[in-house]
């Protein structure tokens, strides 16, 4: 071994413990870190727990109100009358002060106030008209109404409760109360806990910090800006996001330029989201000891190889003298040794610049195959409505026309927005996610593959349920899915004698399955995993790509589902989508808009 391999091999071991502490540190660090997590998380839990019973149990504290009111004769006596009286008005005025309640009133068919608790008040809620209101829509529909909002009368907050009356039959008015969760707010606020809790569009509309009310977690579409200014729920309020930057993740929130660990639990009946935020810094407050140490050590390790060294070095001066000469001899080869390092570093350089080039053109090449192949249906069944349009307009027919005109402008629209999902084949998880019924995607797909399957004269059979397969998906990706193994169905089938392809759609569980299923020469089971790599394909060189499955099976994967292949019942091959269904909790009520102004506002 040489002296420039053994002074190599002599900084290498030197450098080893400092990097063995930094590496110890780092894992520990890691390690304290997540633990410290995990304790905030649990944490968050226990009191996001206690919160929503505190929640649920101001709820349940007022619910049956609403109900004793619509029931008893002294309050809704004014619904008969058509018009305000005392006696109710006392009787509602005393039930509220005894039950703690902020307000009690009783509305008509069409809204107006005939009865309040504050019916003595200068802004007293008598006369005044809240059929706009969704709980007014809700209890006159038979169901128990539930709004939190802002009383544009009074400019107070609170959660309205109400209740149709007669509770049993043809509802002829409304009984309300408003409970006011203030109390709530400024125990939150004693507690010196960071909590607050959001509706279902994400509007914060109680907070331990003021500062937050009524500010948005995202910028709110312009629809549901809409409806809540048409219901006056946060009447006055600008409702901006707490946040110009968009959200990293979902176990982190950042409100006024301030990153916290963020923790939610929902609120049952009520539909609210509760948020449990701990300042992020305070998840790394047990991190600085150990990198402290970890440094420490390191200051130490260097302070005693210092000491030795310099023992060393005072013994080897008289013999680094005597050897001057060689010593010199060995700067020469080192310097020879840099240059040709610089000079294969240089090399290297100019190698890994050419592999870059390369990789961009066998990505760019990927790409523009997938291209060709994704838009060759709709191309293809672009080429048949053109032809079938011009046979038409030379009959005189313009009404079958201009339906083929508006299929070729779906065509369009498609391929365009097909390109631009293309643009994404090494990221396919950008895409919108919104509420659909499978079997509309199914009819998309089908439309759009039948020119091939009258080519080929192979015969496509859906088998649909009567009730909807509802999913939150893609449905352009799921299109996507369609058309490649339909397409790749038909180009199966098409030697057959009798060729047919079968496309069944069953919801199983918590799941949507697909099933393309065709009678032509299957896919041998050897090739069943290799079936959905790139460019694999069991086609002649002139007749596929081999990319419609590798690109599949991603976006499968990337809408939460799967794709597998294995063998027909009646012969041939038979491949399985499976995406995840909707949840079969029940949505909230959604109250109809009403159109005209109302009267007055609450």
């Amino acid at each position: 071994m040489s002296k420039t391999e053994k002074m190599s091999k002599c900084l290498f071991l030197l450098a080893l413990p400092p990097l063995v502490f930094l590496i110890l540190g780092f894992v520990l660090a890691t390690v304290a870190r997540e633990l410290e997590e995990d304790r905030v998380d649990r944490k968050a839990a226990e009191r996001l727990t206690l919160y929503r019973q505190t929640i649920l149990g101001e709820y349940q504290k007022y619910r049956y109100l609403p109900y004793m009111i619509a029931r008893d004769p002294r309050a809704t006596a004014v619904l008969g009358l058509g018009q305000p009286n005392e006696t109710a008005n006392r009787f509602l005025q005393e039930m509220a002060e005894n039950s703690g309640a902020d307000l009690l009133y009783v509305m008509n068919a069409d809204g107006t106030t005939l009865g309040a608790s504050n019916w003595q008040d200068e802004l007293s809620l008598v006369g005044r008209n809240y059929g706009y209101r969704p709980y007014f829509s809700a209890a006159m529909n038979g169901e128990e109404g539930r709004f939190f909002a802002i009383g544009a009368t009074l400019g107070e907050p609170g959660l309205f409760l109400a209740r149709p009356t007669p509770v049993s039959g043809e509802p002829i008015g409304v009984a309300v109360v408003k409970v006011d969760m203030g109390p709530l707010e400024d125990a939150w606020a004693e507690g010196g806990e960071i909590v607050f809790a959001s509706d279902v569009n994400g509007v914060i509309f109680l907070s331990s910090d003021p500062d937050w009310r009524y500010r948005t977690l995202t910028d709110l579409p312009e629809p549901v800006r809409g409806t809540i200014e048409s219901t006056r729920q946060y009447f006055g309020e600008t409702l901006v996001p707490v946040s110009s930057k968009p959200q990293a993740a979902e176990e982190l929130l950042t409100i006024d330029d301030r990153v916290y660990r963020h923790n939610t639990a929902d609120v049952g009946l009520l539909g609210w989201t509760l948020h449990f935020l701990v300042p992020e810094e305070e998840t790394r407050s047990n991190v600085l000891p150990i990198w402290a140490g970890t440094i420490a050590l390191c200051l130490v390790y260097v302070v005693i190889v210092l000491v030795f060294g310099a023992r060393r070095l005072r013994k080897a001066s008289v013999r680094l003298r005597r050897e001057s000469d060689e010593l010199k001899e060995l700067n020469t080869r080192l310097v020879d040794e840099i240059q040709e390092r610089r000079r294969v570093e240089r090399e290297l350089l100019q190698a890994q610049r050419g592999l870059a080039r390369s990789s961009r053109l066998a990505a760019v090449g990927e790409m523009s195959a997938a291209v060709v192949h994704e838009l060759s249906q709709p191309l293809a069944a672009l080429r048949m409505f053109v032809a079938g349009t011009r046979k038409f307009l030379e009959k005189g027919d313009t009404q079958t026309a201009a339906s083929n005109l508006t299929e070729i402008e779906s065509l369009q629209m498609r391929m365009a927005q097909l390109t631009q999902e293309l643009k994404r084949f090494a990221r396919p998880g950008e895409s919108r996610i919104e509420k659909i019924d499978l079997r509309e995607s199914i009819r998309t797909a089908e439309k759009i593959v039948r020119p091939r399957f009258d080519e080929t004269g192979v015969c496509l059979r859906l088998d649909l349920p009567e009730e909807p397969l509802e999913a939150e998906t893609a449905p352009l990706r799921v299109e996507q899915i369609l058309v490649n193994l339909l397409r790749n169905g038909a180009d199966a089938a098409a030697g057959q004698d009798v060729g047919q392809v079968c496309l069944t759609a069953v919801s199983e569980n918590a799941d949507l399955l697909l099933r393309i299923s065709d009678n032509g020469p299957g896919v041998p089971e050897g090739l069943r995993e290799r079936i959905f790599d790139p460019f694999f394909s069991t086609k002649a060189n002139s007749e596929g790509m081999g990319l419609g499955l590798a690109i599949s099976i991603r976006l499968a994967e990337d809408l939460g589902g799967s794709l597998s292949v294995g063998a027909n019942a009646g012969g041939g091959a038979a491949f399985d989508l499976r995406l995840p269904a909707v949840g079969a909790g029940p949505a909230p009520d959604q109250a109809p808009v009403v159109k005209r102004e109302p009267e007055a506002a609450e």
